[in-house]
């Protein structure tokens, strides 16, 4: 088995920064404390973050590609029945069903921070964007965002156990790979990805000038 580069730095830090801010976000939005100033700024940085990554999805290294691990969904139908036949596909990147819960993460996460930012407690924290909509509107956004949490709390157990499925049934250390980015592969010897720099700036341009842009707006 020979080991190659799959997840390069800037998949891994937006990976490590989305599942670190989701926590802060979800500790500060349930604490009893008044943490709400530090909501809305976590909440800033991780739709920043997941502009980047989905900027990258479109012009970044091999595997960060939607168009490389976005299948039809007979892909993740026939990965299905290898599982269940004890003999699963292999796969470089993400899976057809490990690409099924990316982009479902990714919309989801997309759908809490744009409520977000319609979002207020109506008493001293108002999002951004909480003056563009009706009441009616803003009572709807408000009662996703709330609702949501459970959904995507739900969504990342689910995701973790679909990690350890891997790690201790596969013995595929996906947990390993993220932070350094390498997996084996027991096939042919495939090339390393190679980070695009244009990609990598364009993406992080855009994802810093939006955090900087509602970091500017008043709450």
């Amino acid at each position: 088995m020979k080991s190659t580069l799959v997840w390069d730095w800037p998949i891994r830090l937006c990976h490590w920064l989305i599942v670190l801010l989701f926590s802060g976000l979800i500790y500060t939005g349930k604490a009893d404390e008044d943490y709400m100033q530090y909501h809305f700024y976590m909440g800033y940085m991780l739709s920043a973050v997941i502009i980047v990554r989905v900027l990258y999805g479109f012009y970044g290294s091999r595997y960060a590609l939607f168009s490389q691990f976005v299948k039809q969904p007979r892909h993740a139908f026939n990965y299905v029945k290898s599982i269940l036949a004890g003999k699963p596909q292999e796969y470089l990147g993400h899976n057809p069903l490990g690409g099924l819960m990316t982009v479902f993460l990714l919309l989801v996460l997309t759908l809490q921070w744009i409520t977000g930012l319609f979002n207020s407690d109506d008493i001293f924290w108002y999002g951004p964007f909480s003056a563009l909509l009706p009441v009616s509107w803003l009572s709807q956004m408000s009662y996703i965002h709330y609702a949501l949490p459970d959904w995507l709390i739900g969504a990342a157990i689910i995701h973790i156990l679909a990690v350890l499925y891997h790690e201790f049934y596969l013995k595929e250390l996906l947990t390993a790979a993220m932070i350094h980015g390498h997996k084996k592969y027991t096939k042919a010897a495939r090339s390393e990805v190679k980070t695009p720099r244009w990609g990598v700036v364009f993406s992080l341009l855009i994802g810093a000038a939006w955090f900087l842009a509602l970091y500017l707006m008043p709450i």
